[in-house]
């Protein structure tokens, strides 16, 4: 049986998802924001331009490397491919003999756009920087690998996100990446939280198998109580490493010390008449064992919690004469 925290990330996501596809539907008529002035700027370097259309080709095509290179596929995608589209479409020209008027300004234009693209990178950035540093952070702790559902989610949305700067929607960018971020911070609560306290979790889950919560109430409530600390450390904090530490080892040791009772309880529990002296001698051995080492008279007729006691008055003296 495991024990889980209730999440409402993929519900939210959902909702998330469909808001950005109605906002991209609506914006899918112009390819990029203001192609129509780049083209028009095209057309009229062509035409002041002093150089073969070959040459335009050239310069267009040392663009579209420069873009490959500036990673405008993730960046700019719908500009490095409308600049692809344009390059391909003037070599096809320039191939086909069409005069170096024709030519020119569709190379210019893939120029154009590559260089729009570049700009546009920039604005990605810069408007993105939030959603790009806490995705980096999700990539780090291996999110993808502890919750690829959640995180592919969330690598998908900024994929649309930038879409939407690239058709010029950059209000509604901003307002889906105020959306985004609380859902980026539960992926990277839930994945610290699994590789923080998920050991912890089996085995509690282990120990109520073992009727740990009804043979060792206690003991498993304070584990459960320090399990929830830590989950609430992760949950605000989930970058603060020492604090993490420190309540995900307070956490196990509740753990631990939970089994041990609970393996106790359960072995006096089902003690009968045969075994039962067995166990009160092998404690008795162990409270002797420390009283021969500390060379005391033996003192096993007395009840245990009386031998504790003088043996830890032993233990104290020997301390103070350390000092």
């Amino acid at each position: 049986m495991q024990i889980f925290r209730l999440t409402t990330f993929k519900p939210a996501m959902t909702v998330l998802s469909t808001v950005f596809a109605v906002s991209l539907m609506t914006g899918c008529a112009a390819k990029i924001a203001n192609i129509d002035y780049i083209e028009l700027e095209a057309t009229k370097d062509a035409a002041m331009a002093d150089e073969s259309a070959a040459k335009s080709i050239q310069r267009a095509q040392m663009n579209i490397e420069l873009g490959k290179s500036e990673n405008l596929a993730y960046f700019a995608p719908r500009h490095l491919k409308l600049a692809q589209e344009k390059l391909l479409e003037a070599r096809g020209l320039h191939t086909s003999g069409k005069p170096d008027g024709e030519v020119k300004p569709v190379a210019m234009a893939s120029k154009k756009t590559l260089e729009a693209g570049l700009a546009t990178k920039k604005l990605v950035i810069k408007t993105l920087r939030p959603a790009l540093k806490h995705k980096q952070k999700l990539e780090e702790i291996k999110a993808d690998k502890y919750y690829p559902e959640n995180f592919n989610t969330v690598s998908a949305t900024i994929v649309e996100l930038i879409d939407l700067i690239e058709a010029g929607k950059i209000r509604e960018a901003q307002l889906g990446q105020k959306k985004l971020l609380p859902l980026m911070h539960d992926n990277e609560v839930e994945t610290i939280e699994f590789i923080q306290l998920q050991p912890i979790k089996d085995q509690l889950a282990a120990i109520k198998e073992l009727n740990g919560d009804g043979i060792a109430p206690k003991s498993w409530a304070f584990a459960q109580k320090t399990l929830q600390q830590a989950q609430g450390v992760i949950d605000k904090t989930p970058r603060a490493k020492k604090q993490i530490m420190s309540a995900t080892h307070d956490a196990q040791r509740a753990t631990d010390h939970a089994k041990v009772i609970t393996d106790f309880s359960n072995e006096i529990n089902d003690a009968n008449s045969d075994n039962a002296e067995a166990i009160a001698l092998r404690v008795e051995r162990w409270l002797y064992r420390v009283s021969v080492a500390l060379n005391n008279e033996d003192i096993r007729h007395r009840p245990f919690d009386e031998q504790a006691a003088t043996l830890a008055t032993e233990v104290k003296k020997l301390m103070n004469k350390a000092k």
